[in-house]
């Protein structure tokens, strides 16, 4: 399977990671909840999407060093990203913060929930 492909299954399960929590928080709290995780699910979607284009930018074939700076500034970039996102949501807009972290925290988890669905297990290390 390849990396794009995996990219897009990994942001297809934060969003729908993202979808099952407000929908939980919607019956559990009220909107805001609801509307709370939607934004904290939406950031690690966003921050996904953005280190995955960073990162497929560079062509097939390129140098090591090249490929390397793209990962190291993609990933320097989403976490600022992060940072500045959620210091935002939390100062300037009327959410929940339990709700907010919690969706984002699962949507995070999505790395690990696709690991069945993209493990190949025909490659074999040692």
């Amino acid at each position: 399977m390849g990396a794009k492909k995996i990219t897009q299954i990994i942001i297809a399960i934060q969003l729908l990671t993202t979808l099952l929590i407000a929908a939980v928080s919607l019956v559990i709290s009220d909107a805001r909840a609801a509307y709370s995780a939607v934004i904290g699910g939406g950031i690690s979607a966003l921050v996904t999407f953005y280190f995955a284009s960073k990162v497929f930018s560079v062509r097939i074939g390129s140098p090591a060093a090249k490929v390397a700076r793209a990962f190291y500034m993609g990933e320097v970039v989403k976490l600022s990203l992060t940072v500045l996102l959620l210091s935002a949501v939390l100062l300037w807009l009327p959410v929940s913060p339990l709700p907010l972290l919690l969706a984002y925290m699962a949507a995070l988890m999505a790395y690990w929930l696709a690991l069945p669905f993209t493990f190949d297990a025909s490659v074999r290390t040692l």
